[in-house]
């Protein structure tokens, strides 16, 4: 009982020492810069944004509720990409973001690989997932905040 009170003790303590913590970016690296970007401006609706460094292999776009993504361009190589490691946002209706894709013939599937499928969740959410030109897995899907 005592590690109990001591945990949320110390849990109440660092929400007053540092506040509450909240997504801020995600930094990838990306085989090519402008690709990336036009993915992600066309495909995703993400907008560019002022990248303070001013180093020409970064850029960053930034959606509408200000989650951004820094891109890198380097050597992926290195990297292990595989639909588990994914990052995922919400669209406010599933069936025109799809549409989007169709139209523009981008690849998506459900989880368990089923092209163009959907995968509903046992929540009811449904969920599409396609990868960016660098093969960098991301969720789609429908949930409400």
């Amino acid at each position: 009982m005592q590690r109990v009170i001591l945990s949320l003790f110390m849990l109440l303590v660092s929400n007053l020492v540092w506040g509450q913590t909240s997504f801020d970016h995600m930094a990838i690296v990306v085989n090519d810069l402008e690709e990336s970007k036009k993915f992600y401006t066309e495909v995703l609706g993400f907008k560019n944004i002022e990248d303070p460094t001013g180093n020409p292999l970064i850029d960053w776009v930034e959606n509408e509720n200000g989650q951004q993504i820094h891109m890198i361009e380097g050597d992926i190589s290195g990297v292990k990409l595989t639909k588990s490691v994914h990052y995922s946002f919400s669209v406010e209706a599933l069936r025109p973001f799809i549409a989007n894709l169709e139209n523009r013939k981008v690849d998506f599937e459900s989880w368990e690989g089923e092209k163009s499928g959907i995968t509903i969740r046992p929540d009811g959410i449904r969920q599409i997932y396609l990868q960016d030109p660098n093969g960098y897995w991301i969720e789609i899907n429908d949930q409400q905040p």
